[in-house]
């Protein structure tokens, strides 16, 4: 080798080497820098009384005796087989497309309660498991994502089909069955928590809850329209809606979900954390060359994005708060059109946040309508007409007048001249309206315009 090529060898070792210190520096710095964004960010939101440790989201053990997974059949109806989405046994037997379908008529309502009468040993079983205090699946909960989750789709046909089943009562003047029916329904609602506190432990199961509900009102409001509720089930309905709370639901959500994708991503490998995600960048899916600290800056930023969504709702006052939802959508929405490495990995695990609060906000609001409109049904049963005031129903009629949860004023209400009323919430643009709906042009509610007005739009 002569000395020019000695040489040259020489200084390519002296590159090369310094080409491995810089990329240990880097790596070294990048994860140092990772590490201590993600424990500064913990001890802030910690200091707030916030919870990231994933195991304190885990349902606790309960005996089998209190638990509606352990009665007959609920397992089997209601758990999905390895997270798999097959719709399962139920799901099948109850198919039947008069379900979504509109019953107009006293003979297609009896022969629709003929047919899914053969269900009633199966909802009786239900009923009978929902006696039961708590609700816990079997399977493995260490890791996030991997736990049980419910059978969405055999749910939603059971919670269906006996809304129908309460719409056919309506129509065929039976208030009794149909608030035994509707009963039922509001109760399988409780199948979406979790454990002995009942809270879900994602954001599909709140959001399940939440349809479920809607689903409901939608019932009670087909009641209403056909003047078919009495004062008995009047005052069962108000006292079931008043136990609906749909907040604190997308609440915990947002603070399981958090803790469950920082689980992830601290405790597995970068090989084993990309290869659950739909990661769009080529240069992110370069797994050996994956810095660590960039896991953990991506955990920070996920933490403070959730908190965000969190911090929309007041659940001491019943409040949530528009304008901290339009800044919790701005960040996420920028967050999704521009990611780096500190923040690619957020861009997925993050969800809509204002769709899912809005969605639940206005269910509540009509819950909380409900309750009232409730209270004016026995008051005309009582006084033959509506009052001119929502204070003079309390508290012979309901102990508390709900308030609107858009902005916490009272909710809009006055007596029309027809001898009826106007009830309504502001609404997501914050605006009194006067009580107008505005439709989009496919004729569905613009939930973002106009206020939200009892009875709800059919179309809705």
């Amino acid at each position: 080798m002569t000395k020019t090529q000695k040489r040259i060898v020489w200084w390519a070792l002296i590159v090369l080497a310094g080409l491995i210190v810089l990329v240990a520096l880097f790596y070294g710095e990048e994860n140092w820098r990772g590490k201590h964004a993600w424990e500064n960010c913990k001890r802030e939101l910690e200091a707030k009384g916030e919870v990231l440790d994933w195991k304190a989201y885990i349902p606790a053990p309960v005996s089998d005796e209190q638990n509606i997974f352990k009665a007959p059949n609920m397992t089997e109806w209601f758990v999905r087989t390895n997270r798999q989405a097959g719709s399962g046994v139920l799901t099948k037997r109850l198919s039947n497309t008069n379900t979504v379908g509109i019953i107009a008529t006293e003979l297609a309502a009896t022969n629709y309660l003929a047919w899914s009468d053969q269900f009633e040993p199966d909802f009786d079983l239900m009923r009978d498991a929902l006696k039961r205090p708590y609700t816990r699946m079997d399977g493995n909960y260490e890791q996030p994502f991997a736990e049980p989750i419910v059978n969405f789709v055999a749910l939603r046909s059971v919670a269906q089909t006996i809304a129908q089943r309460t719409k056919c009562y309506l129509l065929l003047g039976q208030p009794e069955n149909a608030l035994q029916e509707l009963t039922l329904l509001n109760d399988l609602r409780r199948l979406a928590g979790g454990g002995r506190d009942g809270k879900p432990m994602s954001l599909v199961t709140a959001m399940i809850n939440v349809a479920i509900a809607g689903l409901y009102l939608d019932v009670i409001t087909d009641g209403f329209e056909k003047h078919a509720w009495g004062e008995s089930q009047l005052v069962s309905l108000q006292e079931q809606l008043a136990q609906i709370n749909l907040l604190p639901l997308v609440v915990d959500a947002y603070r399981s979900g958090r803790a469950g994708f920082c689980r992830l991503l601290e405790k597995l490998s970068p090989p084993e954390v990309l290869a659950r995600f739909d990661v769009p960048n080529p240069f992110f899916q370069m797994r050996r060359l994956m810095v660590r600290g960039w896991f953990y800056q991506n955990m920070a930023t996920i933490a403070r994005l959730y908190q965000n969504a969190i911090d929309c709702v007041d659940l001491t006052d019943d409040v949530v708060s528009l304008q901290k939802v339009d800044y919790a959508r701005r960040e996420v929405e920028a967050l999704k059109t521009h990611h780096g490495p500190y923040t690619f990995l957020a861009a997925i695990a993050v969800p809509n946040v204002s769709k899912a609060l809005q969605t639940t906000a206005l269910d509540q609001t009509l819950v909380n309508e409900a309750q009232i409109v409730c209270a004016l049904g026995r008051y005309h049963l009582a006084h033959g007409q509506y009052p001119e005031t929502l204070d003079t129903l309390v508290p012979q009629f309901i102990g508390k007048i709900p308030h609107d949860i858009i902005g916490g004023q009272p909710l809009k209400y006055h007596r029309t001249d027809d001898g009826k009323f106007l009830l309504y919430s502001i609404g997501w643009n914050e605006t009194d309206d006067g009580g107008q709906v505005v439709l989009k042009k496919d004729g569905t509610e613009d939930r973002e315009k106009g206020d939200w007005v009892w009875p709800p739009p059919s179309n809705r």
